[in-house]
């Protein structure tokens, strides 16, 4: 390696000393360390990985010294060094890079809690859906929907809150109950879907979802480059939502996210080896369970980014874990994970494991791949035993590099192995166990929506990003709802599933029709009277509904009561009608009608007349 100049402070402190100094140089060899190995001192800023042609040589223990100068030897027991041990350059920086093979020891994960307090009862699907998609923001759409319209054809659209809420509703139903084409949903021949085509007809659903708006297009704010600006507001009252969700001391996941669509928008990327390629970009932080807590769709230059010095992939998880706390893992694929970016987590109090690209890491010899049998591995360990990395092989070699985990305690897993046509035991290190345990929780939020995901024909991007957020919205808030169902130990068949739990959120939003008209005070109170009974009229073959579930729990018993009795049809249609008591509502809607000794009597009345 070539000797660098001197700078001009280390010239000035040269040139005070003077041959009858009486600074020892050294020249007594048996006051000499000879375990000591000569110092570099290194530009701060230069990448571990850069592109220069030259190698250093780096022992072990070397530490970096940063100046404004060039590189430079220095020996410990120098009047140079002591000089600048006693007078510190400005921003001078220790920088350890020495790795040697030897093995990491490791910190304990952040086990799964809840926190120090339960849920005192556990909430509606709707009540937890109202979080992520409040009343404000049906107004708001509202609003805006109404003031286009009027802008583009210059007549009334005259939509309402609830008619929002209802069109939600139907796109929900309609991810559940999946028919080949849209129109099928109101077919008159009978392949209708009641809930749908009862509560809004189907030319006005069409008219609301291609002009639903969440901004007014016409006055777009000065100096906005905001690429999705148009559905902005919905992008913040989701995300807002799962910014206030709490964080606990936990492992964390960091990955992309694709919103599909293969028209045209304006940040369209095409991710490789994703299930769905083409899209819009998500950057997503979630729990190891799948919770979504925070999100950044990319724009391009225009993603606000606070810090970009280390690159894109490091910029993403600096601004996705500014609200974890202190002692949290985080774990992330190739495309976020450098060394710079795992010694400014360390300094921010979080823990990192990821895979890495090999041209990343330099300085770490590494044997070659193929040198390595299924199973095998090397483990590096930076010479400051803050950051480890380890090469394993499976199929193929992985390398990982982590400030929380080593390799050790290793375990053993099962894999197929193809010569010997069965399963065989392959030890695993601990660090590549803990990636597969904690980083697939973007994977794991995927899985849900893609289960119950609204895939409806568009060519609007704005309805396709509207439209991937409610189901984001619905899937975290069921997650929500599981997690209190856990910490209140219910049992896995009392815990609704998401098909359930999207089905009882789509109800509620399609409730709001003012077709389906429901039962006043007055009505409720007065059905007992036989002017309200003669008015009620039920169709053919009609069957009462069961109770729901928490009429059926609310405590009230509900015995029957004898009511009246009446003497019909020649005395040949005797019944009883009971009615439930503490049922403040229509009977025929929540009770059963109780008919007895009909048959009975019905057979008498051959013989009585």
């Amino acid at each position: 390696m070539r000797r660098a100049k001197l700078n001009a402070k280390a010239i000035e402190i040269l040139a005070t000393l003077s041959d009858n100094s009486d600074l020892d140089y050294g020249s007594d060899d048996s006051d000499a360390d000879r375990t000591w190995h000569p110092q570099k001192v290194k530009i701060i800023g230069a990448s571990d990985f850069s592109d220069s042609g030259e190698e250093d040589i780096v022992t072990e223990n070397e530490p970096v010294v940063s100046t404004s100068g060039e590189n430079q030897t220095l020996s410990p027991s120098s009047p140079l060094q002591q000089q600048i041990d006693q007078n510190p350059l400005p921003n001078a920086t220790i920088l350890n890079t020495g790795w040697t093979q030897k093995s990491f020891i490791g910190k304990p994960l952040p086990g799964n809690n809840f926190g120090p307090y339960l849920p005192i009862n556990i909430r509606t699907p709707f009540d937890y859906v109202k979080t992520y998609l409040s009343d404000k923001h049906f107004e708001e759409a509202a609003l805006y929907t109404n003031m286009y319209v009027m802008s583009k054809t210059g007549k009334e659209l005259k939509t309402t809150a609830n008619e929002i809420q209802i069109m939600y509703g139907v796109h929900a139903m309609m991810s559940v109950f999946k028919y080949p084409r849209l129109k099928m949903y109101w077919d008159s021949r009978g392949m209708g879907f009641g809930p749908i085509s009862q509560a809004i007809t189907r030319d006005r659903f069409l008219k609301l979802r291609s002009c639903l708006h969440y901004v007014d297009i016409n006055n777009r704010p000065a100096g906005n480059n905001n690429r999705f600006w148009k559905v902005q507001p919905i992008i913040d009252q989701v995300r807002n939502a799962c910014r206030n969700i709490p964080r606990l001391v936990d492992c964390y996941s960091v990955d992309e996210q694709m919103i599909p669509f293969t028209g045209r928008c304006p940040s369209r990327q095409y991710v490789k080896n994703k299930p769905r390629p083409t899209g819009l970009k998500n950057f997503v932080i979630t729990t190891s369970k799948g919770k979504v807590i925070d999100f950044e769709i990319y724009q391009g230059v225009d993603t606000p980014f606070q810090d970009k010095s280390l690159g894109l992939g490091p910029a993403v998880v600096l601004h996705l874990s500014q609200s974890i706390p202190q002692g949290s893992v985080l774990f992330f694929d190739r495309y976020f994970t450098t060394v710079p970016l795992l010694d400014r987590l360390l300094n921010e109090g979080l823990m990192a494991t990821g895979t890495i690209m090999s041209n990343r890491l330099r300085n770490v010899h590494f044997s070659q791949d193929k040198k390595f049998q299924r199973g095998v591995w090397e483990e590096f360990t930076r010479c400051d035993n803050q950051i480890s990395a380890t090469k394993w092989k499976d199929s193929k070699c992985v390398t990982l590099i982590s400030n929380a985990t080593g390799a050790e305690p290793h375990s053993v897993v099962k894999r197929w192995s193809k010569t010997e046509n069965k399963e065989i035991e392959v030890p695993c290190p601990d660090v590549v166990k803990s990636y597969n345990q904690y980083m697939g929780g973007v994977d794991i939020c995927d899985q849900q929506m893609e289960c119950y995901r609204t895939w409806i024909k568009s060519r609007k991007w704005t309805l396709k990003v509207a439209l991937h957020f409610i189901d984001l919205s619905i899937v975290n808030a069921w997650m929500e709802y599981r997690e209190d169902a856990q910490k209140l130990l219910k049992r896995k068949n009392e815990i609704m599933d998401l098909m359930n739990f999207k089905i009882a959120v789509a109800r509620e939003w399609l409730t709001k029709s003012p077709n389906k008209r429901a039962l006043s005070s007055e009505e409720s109170n007065s059905s007992d009277t036989e002017e309200n009974q003669m008015t009620t009229q039920r169709p053919q073959n009609y069957r009462a509904p069961v109770p729901p579930t928490n009429k059926v729990k609310d405590g009230f018993e509900h015995w029957p009561e004898i009511m009246e009795m009446k003497w019909l049809h020649k005395l040949s249609c005797l019944f009883f009608r009971f009615r439930v008591s503490q049922c403040v509502s229509d009977p025929y809607e929540t009770c059963r009608v109780i008919y007895f000794g009909y048959h009975y009597l019905n057979m008498l009345d051959k013989f009585i007349f």
